[in-house]
């Protein structure tokens, strides 16, 4: 998104790299041992972005986070994901073995509505979370800057062979 010209971000993520996220996220080896936030605020910033690194998990600080026109939930808990989409319009990216998810919230359809409990274990294929975090991106900055996605109030699921649109009829 950085890449993309959006250029302010703030990270909430309790977590440290571990060895099985290089081959999944964008991190190095030099950066196992290191907690998420900075490792990814360091990269933001080197591509000119400003970015806030909160190293908590976000139910205990967003009440104090501040306010954005849009939240990228990325976490693998469901209930992380619903406190988030509680307070923002919130973009989902989810990945699962052979299949990726994205919603974006509005009025008519939140992942409660869907989902409302849950962690994802299991290994993530590194083509499929590619795949995810680019349209995901790219649907982000598309809101960002017009207002509007064409996910907006859908569910977009990917697999290996085809995107597919889900959406709640009202």
């Amino acid at each position: 998104m950085a890449k993309g010209g959006w250029k302010e971000f703030v990270l909430v993520d309790p977590d440290v790299i571990e060895e099985k996220n290089l081959y999944t996220q964008a991190y190095f080896p030099e950066d196992v041992g290191k907690r998420k936030v900075f490792a990814l605020k360091k990269k933001l910033e080197a591509l000119g972005a400003r970015a806030e690194a909160v190293p908590s998990a976000v139910e205990d600080v967003i009440d104090d986070l501040p306010e954005a026109p849009l939240a990228l939930a990325l976490t693998d808990n469901i209930p992380s994901r619903i406190r988030v989409e509680e307070k923002y319009k919130t973009l989902h990216a989810m990945v699962r073995p052979g299949l990726g998810i994205l919603l974006m919230t509005n009025d008519n359809l939140k992942l409660r509505d869907i989902m409302r409990e849950g962690k994802h274990v299991g290994p993530q294929e590194v083509t499929m979370v590619t795949l995810v975090a680019s349209v995901a991106a790219r649907e982000a900055l598309e809101y960002l800057s017009r207002g509007s996605s064409v996910l907006e109030g859908k569910m977009l699921l990917i697999t290996p062979y085809k995107f597919e649109f889900w959406w709640k009829k009202s």
